[in-house]
Formats: C-alpha cells, structure tokens, sequence
C-alpha cells in the first residue's frame, strides 16, 4: 500500500485502538451511535477488532481515515450467499481529497477477494462508490405510513374475538418460535438474510436498530405464540409532537385476527404517548403492512442497498440450482442451449445441457448473434439476476439495455422480478 511518508496503514488490534477507533468514528458521524461498533466488535459472530482497517497520521500519532468490513450471509432463495458490507467509513475533514479512502478500499478489495466472498454492499454514501462497482439495486425497507386515528377502535362494549388474544414483551423461550415465524415471514422472497440463533439473542440481549432502541412483542393464543413484531418509539425532542412516531421495524402476524389485535395494541401505546403517526416495514407480503395500507396508509420511498457482485462467473455457478429450478414444469424444461449475456465488458455464457448448467464461463468482449442478442450495462445484469426490475423496467430505464425475440422469453423464465427484503441490523 503506497502512502506518504509520516502515514502508515494499521489494522486494530489492542483495546486502545478500539478505543481510539470509536472516538475516531464519533468525531466523523458525530449523528451515528458509535456504541453499535463496540457491540458489534464483541459480540457480532463472524466479525472482529481485526476487520477494522485504518491509517495513522504519524507526526500527530491520531488515526484519520478507517473503514471496515462486516461479513453477513445472506440467501438468494435457499442458497446462501457470503456478503462482505463496506460498513463504518470515514476520514477527518482535513485529510479528504488524500486517496486514503481509495488505499484502504484496496485492502477491502484483497479481503473480499481473498476471502471468495459471493457480494458485496453498502447501505449508504450515494454515488461515490459506483466507481468501485457499486449501485443501488434491493430496497432496504419498504415503509408503510399512516396516522394513529386511521386506526379504527374496537367495540368495548363488545370487545371483537381478536382481542382475547394477549400481547407481552418477548422472553428468551419465545425465541425459537420468533426464528419459526421470521423463517416463514422471508420464505417467499428472493432475496433475504436468515439470522442464526446466537443473533437472536444477542439482539434480544442489546434491543438495538442502528441508533434506535426497540422492544419485541410477541402475540399469544392460549399458550402458542401466533406471532411477534418490533416496536420503536420515536419521540420528537423538540416542541412539535407531530414528529413522534410510533415504529414497527419488524413483524411476523401470519393471521388476521393477530394482525387486528397488534393494530389496537400499538394504536393504545401511540395514544398514551401523545404520537400522531404509525408505520410498519416490510414488504408487499408483510399482513401487518397490507392492513396498514388497508387502513389508508401510503408507502414512502425507502433507501436501497448497494451492491456489488465480485464474480459474476462464480455467482452464477452458486445459483445455478435456483435457475435449473425455474426452467421446471416450463417449456425450457429439459432443454440444452447456451445463455450468452453480454455486457458490453463481458460475456458470460450459461451452458445448458437437459436443463442442468453444466458450465458457466466469462468470454470477454464478443460480438453476439442478433437474433440471441442479450447485452446489458453490468449494473443492470445484476438488477436483472436479484429481480429488482423486470426486462421491461430495465429496457426502459436505459436504452443500453437490449434483449432479443429469440431469447427474450428465456431470459423471463431465468430471471423473473420478484420481491426482496432486508431485515439486516446486528446488535
């Protein structure tokens, strides 16, 4: 790593760096908790002190550029996927426009290649990574907003059959059914993130989204657990109330009944607390957001993960079974044909063979027949293969992206659009 002298490239080790670390990252996100870092440093399983990377100006012996690198499994279907996240990066405001960000990116680079990581992703800093390959393709969240009196009152005269189901603060004991109803929550998407027991419980133990704290409820029948969401209650510190609101991150209500009684729940809890506004994250499959939506909510435009495929060669070979999958019970059933996507820098080929990839590779540049012409920006391949867009969408928003008659319907069945959703926050 090439640096000036009086600078040197460090990776963490001792206390006192972690130490130093924190108020390094308090000084450049001085919004953010810094506290998040500390808990994922000791206790986050899969990451450590070491994946933090910085450098040292010497003279002034004080750290003024540091990044890190935070490994996550994610699924594609049932496949799972090792994705390494750009996580907490920064330099001190006097020591930007240096390449120090570049440098330690580097690194980052050996660490995600060395390490045959499947993906790569960044939650935020918009633009200024597309250089390194990086572009917003999965919705971070899809929120669902709508006002606390749109929340229609039950009957006390007459209470409905749905409120003699109890809610309660989650306990440890609840946690294999709350993994149970995550599990079936994410079943029916494409892209999600399992999250193991050990991560259960470590965020159970913190209560911890990022700089929010929540609480986890669970909604009982009798003596089974029905179902269980995540509360945060945000309230505004200024003068205006109508800036508190009332938050729900998470939540897996597979019946109706269940979903009705969370409503009256969170709609008692945002009366006493004097919040105006409710919302509830998740997806167009999520039954506590289509009631809410029901209820006259609207969706608000949400953020969207970077995200960067280092291999697209070894990407492919890893959900190559999902693909054989969709040709199933279709008229490619069973077929053998090349699948040649070019992307104007590249030209991967999916050889098929009685419907089963047999080999995937990467050509280079190539010239491709017109009539099984596929040529697609690399960014919009990766948006097409995690079915963010549909060929449609895709053709729309960029003229570059061009598939032929004579491929087109395969490409659909390889590569259908279909709903993603990240649950991604550590302790």
């Amino acid at each position: 790593m090439n640096l000036s002298d009086g600078f040197e490239f460090r990776i963490v080790q001792t206390d006192e760096e972690v130490e130093e670390l924190l108020k390094f990252h308090s000084i450049v996100h001085p919004d953010d908790d810094t506290g998040e870092l500390r808990r994922q440093i000791d206790h986050l399983p899969g990451f450590s002190r070491e994946m933090n990377y910085y450098i040292r100006d010497l003279d002034k012996d004080l750290i003024v550029s540091a990044l890190n690198s935070i490994p996550s499994i994610w699924n594609y279907e049932n496949i799972p996927l090792r994705n390494l996240e750009l996580g907490w990066v920064g330099t001190l405001k006097e020591y930007r426009r240096r390449g120090f960000n570049r440098l330690l990116h580097t690194h980052f680079d050996s660490v995600l290649f060395d390490g045959k990581y499947d993906l790569s992703t960044i939650q935020g800093i918009p633009y200024y990574y597309r250089q390194f390959g990086y572009d917003f393709v999965i919705p971070m969240d899809r929120t669902v907003w709508t006002r606390t009196n749109q929340i229609p009152p039950f009957d006390t005269k007459k209470p409905p059959e749905y409120m003699k189901l109890k809610v309660r603060l989650a306990e440890k004991k609840d946690i294999p059914a709350m993994m149970e109803l995550f599990d079936e929550h994410n079943r029916d998407l494409l892209v999600y993130v399992p999250r193991s027991k050990d991560l259960w419980e470590i965020q159970e133990k913190y209560k911890r989204q990022f700089e929010n704290e929540f609480l986890t409820y669970v909604v009982i029948d009798g003596s089974k657990t029905i179902g269980y969401f995540r509360l945060v209650k945000n309230i505004s510190k200024d003068s205006s109330p109508n800036k508190s609101t009332m938050n729900v991150i998470e939540s897996s209500i597979p019946t109706y009944d269940g979903v009705l009684r969370v409503f009256q729940f969170i709609r008692e809890e945002a009366l006493q607390s004097n919040i105006p506004l409710l919302s509830s994250q998740g997806p167009s499959c999520n039954n506590l957001s289509k009631v809410m939506e029901n209820f006259g909510g609207y969706v608000g435009a949400g953020w969207k993960y970077q995200i960067r495929i280092p291999s697209m060669v070894e990407f492919l070979k890893k959900i190559s079974p999902v693909l054989e999958k969709r040709l199933e019970g279709t008229m490619f059933e069973g077929f053998t044909y090349d699948v040649i996507m070019n992307t104007f820098q590249n030209c991967y080929v999916l050889k098929f063979t009685n419907g089963k990839i047999v080999d995937v590779t990467d050509l280079g540049p190539q010239e491709v027949d017109e009539n099984r012409a596929f040529r697609s920006p690399p960014q919009d391949l990766v948006r097409l293969i995690l079915g963010a867009y549909s060929i449609k969408e895709l053709k729309q928003n960029n003229i570059d992206f061009i598939v032929s008659s004579g491929i087109r319907l395969i490409v659909e069945t390889l590569f259908p659009k279909l709903e993603s959703a990240i649950y991604l926050y550590f302790c």
